[in-house]
């Protein structure tokens, strides 16, 4: 059995890492160069992506977003965003019995965390995409857990009637009301639909309006996901979503709506033609994000989809521990980072 060796990869090795990517179970279209590289672009963040060999092979590895608040902290984090998912990504051992396959991703998961361990971060933030269901190889190294959890919902079944009635009774008041969808990608009707989302909850949005339409510009032009809009017979916006897509499935990456238009029914009938549509096109199911905020959980869980864990990770050293109850003790609840 060969060392294995954990290094930062370079450019010339993006290639590789998007193959590992599409090939892993936990790969999503999260991890793939073309978004983080996009993505840590458009929030001047640096970005590593730690790649672990075996050999000549690459078989392992995660993405790591950088940022040094108040330049006195050295974070990282496996997301950030518009980035639901990051952390690790291993390749599939075929046909292997169980104790060997948890040998391999625990191999790899110890000869990273080793490497992250030399940089010497005060914070690591890692949160894994679903399909990693094994963090055991961080808790016996003193990580700490977290679980969350998200909605897949298969696409092989007629959707309307797999939804809860009140979900097939909001499509059909939507549908009197001349309300309709279609396939529209325009990122200024994203945006002013995402500002009434937010300031409707008294919020500002959690992203700028460069970092969305630059994300919106790499999805299109990379032909990795659509937006689809919702709108009233005389042609008011009423509601928004973009979904992104990888070769697994699909998933609902953004969404709002106008706040005026929440009691047309215009985000259910939005939400069925988009899984009706997907599932046309061949796509075998989505995910729906949004398992962790209750008000969007019992808007979501009307569609009956399963739910599913995730699980991230983080460690911490002594300075930024010290840090957080410091500024704890003068802002309740808020991290030093």
């Amino acid at each position: 059995m060969l060392q294995l060796e954990v290094r930062e990869l370079e450019g010339a090795e993006l290639r590789a890492w998007d193959m590992l990517v599409a090939g892993s179970a936990q790969g999503t279209v999260f991890h793939t160069s073309d978004w983080l590289v996009k993505n840590a672009s458009l929030q001047s963040q640096d970005l590593v992506l730690l790649g672990c060999y075996e050999g000549e092979e690459l078989i392992g590895g995660c993405p790591l977003y950088l940022s040094r608040p108040y330049n006195l902290l050295r974070l990282a984090s496996s997301t950030a965003a518009l980035t639901p998912y990051g952390g690790v990504v291993v390749t599939e051992i075929e046909r292997a019995k169980q104790r060997r396959k948890e040998v391999h991703v625990n191999r790899i998961i110890a000869a990273l965390l080793e490497y992250i361990a030399q940089l010497e971060f005060d914070y690591v933030n890692l949160v894994n995409s679903p399909g990693l269901t094994d963090i055991r190889a961080f808790t016996r190294r003193g990580w700490n857990p977290v679980v969350y959890y998200t909605y897949i919902l298969p696409l092989h079944d007629d959707i309307f009637k797999t939804v809860s009635k009140d979900v097939r009774q909001n499509i059909r008041k939507a549908q009197k009301q001349g309300i309709s969808s279609t396939r529209k990608f325009d990122p200024g009707i994203f945006w002013d639909l995402m500002v009434r989302t937010f300031e409707k909850q008294g919020k500002q949005t959690p992203v700028s309006e460069r970092h969305l339409a630059g994300m919106l510009a790499m999805i299109q032009e990379k032909g990795i996901g659509e937006m689809r809009v919702a709108s009233t017979s005389s042609g008011e916006m009423a509601a928004a979503e973009v979904t992104v897509w990888d070769a697994k499935m699909a998933h609902s990456w953004s969404a709002a709506a106008a706040p005026e238009h929440l009691p047309t029914g215009a985000a259910s009938l939005l939400c069925h033609d988009t899984f009706t549509s997907l599932k046309e096109r061949g796509f075998s199911a989505i995910n729906l994000m949004a398992g962790n905020l209750p008000h969007l959980s019992t808007f979501i869980s009307g569609f009956n989809p399963g739910l599913v864990p995730y699980y991230g990770v983080d460690h911490t050293r002594l300075r930024y521990r010290i840090l957080k109850r410091l500024r704890e003790s003068r802002y309740p609840g808020s991290p030093p980072g």
